[in-house]
């Protein structure tokens, strides 16, 4: 192969470049590395892809006269290097990949009405160099244009929509409306002049675009829509917690009246005992009544709705006679949005409950402190009997068949704040140990 055709192959690869900001803007903050070692990364990437284009071209087999060969190759290579740079689920990956891939095939269709108008005898084997400029013109806009769109609300959907089954099927789309666009890319030119099929080809994409982003804003809605129906239920839940703790509270204020009102007949109980110089009754009598008029109410951080759901889920185990030792120690302004902490905590306090009730000496041990100006440790601790299944990032539930909702809903919050989470299933214990980043500000309690 000459030269100048695998420059000329070269040339025409090059529109994966403007590509690549397609598919870093919704995921920006889930890259692994800083943005000046990601781009020498991307240099050094299409540099090696570019060698192996023209290695191969000229010393080992000609390449076929289309490029979409190359192109496909390119493609495979591109992905792989994606994966490897952005912390999110695989299916996001993929569905964002392949979103930027159908919009190179858009701009493919549209620079394609430029080729057939200036070469009318042409075919898709010969597309032209003006062409490829239009080409590349349409990325560098859709660059542009697609910024908010991509950054704002598909990468909202990235960040706060975790249904892993949803998004594996809604990959479906953009790779379908992909391949339909191979099947709009008119191969032979001359068949464009056949009755009124050039005047309406370009109607014809218009329709199929704006058929595209109706499936994506869609697509967003019901994500919208789902995670707001999740936070309702979450909202929910917490009132409903602290309703719970609001009632033991007048419960406990309501008793503690009764004994101020009757604090009159027990100094004459304890006068009567006094003077009959009866001092082991009298201590006894005493000790009791301290223990009946003790308040049952906690403080663990300057949050309302975290107090209500350490408090909901200890009278539980209080009823079950399960042993606790919460130690909690928050900073006065809790750095983390109480609906995400509480679904947190709320989820690793129902796995603890539900992994004792099998166990004779039931306990449950929680320790929160933030270990430093950014971090936040958390780590639970109980006796548990059972198999830990985990597959991936996944655990299977050992309540029903398939994955249990509770570690994974913990997983998803821990990931939305770059924290880790450490599951140890030993041979009687389980422990969770989780770590947060959050915003700086003074340190908590040691």
């Amino acid at each position: 192969m000459e030269l100048l055709q695998i420059g000329r192959y070269l040339l025409y690869c090059s529109i994966v470049i403007p590509l690549a900001p397609l598919c870093f803007y919704p995921v920006s903050s889930y890259i692994k590395r800083p943005l000046p070692i990601l781009l020498r990364k991307i240099f050094l990437a299409l540099a090696g892809a570019a060698w192996l284009v023209a290695f191969f071209g000229y010393f080992v087999f000609p390449l076929p006269g289309n490029t979409n060969f190359v192109l496909m190759f390119i493609g495979v290579y591109s992905f792989y290097l994606y994966h490897k740079e952005i912390k999110i689920a695989f299916a996001k990956k993929v569905f964002v990949f392949l979103t930027a891939c159908l919009v190179g095939g858009f701009s493919l269709l549209f620079a394609t009405i430029a080729d057939y108008t200036l070469h009318p005898t042409g075919n898709s084997g010969d597309f032209s160099l003006e062409a490829l400029l239009v080409q590349v013109l349409f990325l560098l806009a859709a660059d542009v244009l697609l910024y908010l769109p991509f950054s704002r609300y598909m990468g909202w959907a990235i960040a706060n929509f975790h249904e892993e089954a949803i998004w594996k099927r809604v990959c479906i789309f953009p790779a379908l409306f992909f391949l339909a666009t191979f099947f709009l890319f008119p191969r032979r030119y001359s068949l464009m002049y056949v009755g009124r099929l050039r005047e309406l080809y370009p109607f014809v994409l218009l329709f199929f675009t704006f058929f595209v982003l109706l499936v994506y804003f869609l697509f967003y809605v019901i994500a919208y829509t789902y995670v707001q129906k999740q936070k309702t239920e979450i909202e929910n839940q917490i009132l409903s917690i602290q309703g719970a703790q609001y009632q033991q509270l007048l419960r406990t204020v309501e008793e503690n009246s009764r004994i101020r009102h009757d604090f009159r007949q027990q100094l004459i109980v304890i006068a009567e005992l006094a003077g009959q110089k009866k001092y082991e009754k009298l201590e006894e009598y005493v000790r009791r009544y301290m223990e009946d008029a003790r308040a049952e109410v906690k403080l663990y951080s300057y949050s309302a709705a975290v107090n209500a759901l350490i408090s909901y889920y200890e009278a539980i185990c209080l009823r079950r006679k399960i042993r606790t030792d919460f130690s909690v120690f928050l900073p006065e302004q809790l750095p983390i949005k109480d609906q995400d902490f509480c679904v947190l905590l709320g989820n690793l306090l129902e796995n603890a409950i539900d992994g004792v009730r099998e166990i004779e000496q039931r306990y449950i041990f929680l320790k929160i402190r933030q270990t430093a100006s950014n971090m936040l440790a958390v780590r639970m601790t109980n006796p548990w009997r059972g198999k830990f299944q985990r597959e991936g990032d996944y655990y299977r539930s050992s309540k029903r068949e398939g994955f249990g909702q509770g570690l994974q809903s913990v997983r998803v919050i821990v990931e939305k704040y770059q924290g880790m989470l450490e599951v140890l299933p030993e041979t009687d214990v389980f422990t969770v140990k989780i770590l947060l980043q959050i915003a700086s500000g003074e340190e908590g309690e040691k």
